[in-house]
């Protein structure tokens, strides 16, 4: 087989990638807390070792290897909801979130109070306190205040403190759904960041940016299905000079 055809073959791949990252990105454009994904490739060019002279551009004669997929946690805007129990994080922490398959980190601050008194994501997962504990608030029992650092106050008594964590390298944290993310393998790093209540953080994805990228990315993908095709009608007509001369 052409290795010219490999490299077309690799290509379409990653740009179907590349769309269902771009994809997901736009579909979550207005999802409370969530962080911009994007896709980094690594290259290598067999095309041009051929010496076939292909009327190609570089982008598309250079074979590509998807290498990874990471998360941009860069900040998203705040906006105002009035709400006493939806929180947002400005910097570089995380909320704590109990799941049935462990503790999870994540940015959505979209939080209700239980039935049992606890404090919930919308999911009804119990969000965790500095001790390992959830934090139980009564609601008939005054004014819920949630200080900068998450200390939770009701009247003048403190019912606790929100575990925040910060990681050196969140990148390599996995995105596990429900705008969640693993810890496992992330150094847990000082807190710069604050609370603030009656706020939630904003998709940190730019629309506009993700739509350019993808018309770009689609037509990247067509001139990729032109090279296949284009080798695949040399390999035809190849394998048909082949038999004729054969007889």
């Amino acid at each position: 087989m052409d290795p010219a055809y490999y490299v077309a073959a690799g290509s379409l791949k990653a740009r179907a990638y590349q769309l269902d990252t771009v994809s997901n990105n736009i579909a979550n454009a207005s999802t409370v807390g969530y962080k911009t994904e994007r896709t980094f490739f690594s290259i290598f060019n067999k095309a041009a070792a051929e010496g076939r002279g292909l009327p190609l551009s570089k982008d598309v004669n250079d074979g590509t290897v998807l290498a990874q997929r990471g998360t941009d946690f860069s900040q998203g805007a705040l906006k105002p909801t009035q709400r006493k129990m939806d929180l947002a994080i400005e910097g570089n922490a995380f909320f704590m979130v109990q799941t049935p398959q462990g503790v999870k980190a994540t940015r959505d601050g979209r939080f209700k109070i239980g039935e049992g008194g606890e404090i919930q994501a919308s999911d009804e997962a119990p969000v965790l306190g500095k001790n390992g504990q959830t934090i139980k608030i009564n609601p008939s029992e005054g004014e819920i205040s949630i200080q900068p650092d998450g200390t939770i106050q009701q009247g003048k008594e403190t019912l606790g403190q929100l575990d925040l964590r910060a990681y050196a390298n969140p990148t390599i944290m996995e995105r596990v759904g429900s705008n969640r993310y693993n810890t496992a393998g992330a150094q847990e790093t000082e807190v710069k960041a604050k609370v603030s209540q009656g706020y939630l953080e904003q998709s940190s994805v730019d629309l506009p940016t993700a739509m350019v990228d993808m018309i770009n990315i689609n037509r990247l993908f067509e001139m990729s299905m032109k090279v296949a095709s284009t080798i695949t009608n040399d390999l035809d007509a190849k394998v048909l000079s082949d038999v004729a001369s054969s007889r």
